[in-house]
This record gives structure tokens, sequence and C-alpha cells, in this order.
């Protein structure tokens, strides 16, 4: 595994590397990527593709036992995406509906010219602007929360339901008497033409 600071045993690095590439995986991160991530954010030499293959693989085993015991990787790996998706959509939420005070600063100034001596010992002519008066202003915002939050969220949760069969599915019927362009017509793929 490398030199590792510290006295952390095998279990709590293990542990450590699963978290961070549990992360990363989610995020969409390749292999090369992650292993440079958990090198650096982990302090240690060396990281084998084999073994954080096989960490990958105790990830999505974990997040398919928690899960139905039949969904694929890849629905798997999207209900994780979502979970770690509307997490950050909650803090969000939370942090939008906070009170805080906002405040700006205006300065108003004269420019003026003056001279100094610049390298070598020539004397440069340079603008500056000197300060006359500085306006600060204090604001009291009452925030009740960001809706587009909210809206993520709704939508999350319907994607989390598709992916999971929970919505009926749509039936569509096709009667041997209406033509091909006809059906494309009734399922509005084409619009209607007065010609």
């Amino acid at each position: 595994m490398g030199n590792v600071k510290g006295n952390r045993t095998a279990k709590q690095i293990r542990e450590a590397r699963l978290v961070v590439v549990s992360e990363l995986y989610k995020k969409g991160y390749g292999y090369d990527a992650m292993r440079k991530q958990v090198m650096s954010r982990l302090d240690i030499d060396t990281y084998s593709k084999s073994t954080l293959h096989k960490d990958i693989h105790i990830l999505l085993h974990e997040w398919r036992t928690t899960r139905i015991d039949n969904t694929e990787l890849s629905v798997q790996l999207e209900l994780e995406k979502i979970n770690a998706q509307e997490v950050e959509l909650w803090e969000a939420w939370d942090k939008s509906k906070v009170d805080h005070k906002s405040t700006s600063k205006k300065q108003k100034g004269v420019a003026g010219k003056s001279k100094s001596v610049g390298p070598g010992g020539s004397i440069v002519d340079s603008e500056k602007i000197a300060t006359t008066a500085i306006e600060r202003t204090e604001k009291d915002e009452i925030n009740f929360g960001d809706a587009r939050y909210q809206a993520e969220l709704t939508k999350l949760g319907q994607e989390r339901r598709k992916l999971l069969g929970l919505y009926a599915p749509e039936k569509k019927e096709l009667s041997g008497n209406v033509g091909f362009y006809d059906f494309l017509q009734q399922n509005n793929v084409l619009e209607d033409s007065d010609d």
C-alpha cells in the first residue's frame, strides 16, 4: 500500500479509500483521475488500478445490497448519484433560508498627478486617486428559501421513481388502419399543415 503517514490501520485506510472513491465514482471520474485523487487526499505513495477496481466493486455491491437485490449496476449508480445530489440540494435549500446582512461600499475620489522617482533615478509622472468619501450601506435581507432548489429536488424525485419503475408504463396501440404519416401526426411528431 506504500508509506502511510500516521498510525492508521489497514482497515482505516481501506475505509478512507472507499469514502473518496465513492464520491469520485458518483461524479463520473475515470480510473486515472480517481487514483491520483485518492493518493493525494490520503497521502499514500501507491494505489494500483486493480485495487481501485476492487474498491469500486465493493462499493457497487454495498449499494446493491442496500437497494433492491436485482437492480442493475448502472441503475444503482444513478440512484447513488441522485442521493448525493439530494443531500447537496437540501443543504443549499437550508442555506438559502438563512437571513443575513448585506453590505456594500462605495468610494469617491479625486484623480491627481504626482511625480515620483522611478527606476534608474528618472522622474515619473503617475496618476493617483485620493479618496474623498466612503459610503457604506448595510441591509438586512430576510430569505424564505430559493424555490429553484425545491424544483430540482422534485425533478430528482421523479427521476428516482422512473428508475425504480414506480410509474405505470404508457401504452400506445397501433391499429392496422392508421398509416405511418397519420401515426406521426397523432403523436405530435409532425405538425399539422393547412396545405
